[in-house]
């Protein structure tokens, strides 16, 4: 996003906004943030993207103990990114299950362009070991920012933070109010 000093500007400028006038918590990014930390809880959604369903199934591939996993999904459960179904092997006792709620899966564009930052900036020689392909024509699968209005956003500078609805003044004499 872009920076600026603070001051005045012109509409839809963000040196119009002081950022330090506004209080913004809890901040929408940070509460997105917060749903996949701690890491495990993100290990889980990573794998539930690829079709994990079943708990042995993260168990193996996140590498987490039982008590962990178990307290991770539930905690995914309860934020509403995971549901639990019921499901039965042949001969054996009903268990559950998790898969993607609405609110998960609309979670994709995020992983995706998180997965081709990591790409651009962490992966090393001799390239990823996951590629994203479009299921229909097998073409590499990438993140495009757009705002409403259609423009594609080809780069952070030309993204600008504004106090959003839920935004309120900072008072004087509260904590991070500006001198």
């Amino acid at each position: 996003m872009a920076d600026a000093p603070e001051g005045p500007g012109l509409p839809g400028d963000p040196t119009q906004w002081g950022r330090d006038s506004w209080d913004i918590e809890p901040d929408s990014i940070a509460l997105a943030l917060e749903v996949l930390n701690p890491r495990a809880a993100s290990r889980i959604m990573k794998e539930a993207f690829y079709g994990t369903r079943r708990f042995e199934d993260f168990q193996r591939r996140c590498e987490l103990s039982r008590t962990v996993l178990s307290a991770r999904l539930r905690d995914l459960v309860a934020v509403g990114v995971l549901e639990k179904r019921p499901y039965r092997e042949p001969g054996a006792r009903e268990r559950d299950e998790y898969r993607l709620t609405d609110k998960g899966r609309s979670l994709a564009p995020a992983l995706v362009a998180l997965n081709a930052w990591a790409e651009r900036w962490l992966v090393n020689e001799p390239g990823p070991t996951v590629t994203l392909i479009h299921r229909d024509c097998g073409a590499s699968v990438h993140a495009v920012i757009t705002c409403t209005s259609g423009h594609e956003i080809a780069a952070a500078r030309e993204i600008v933070a504004t106090p959003g609805p839920g935004a309120r003044p900072v008072q004087p004499g509260e904590p991070g109010a500006p001198a």
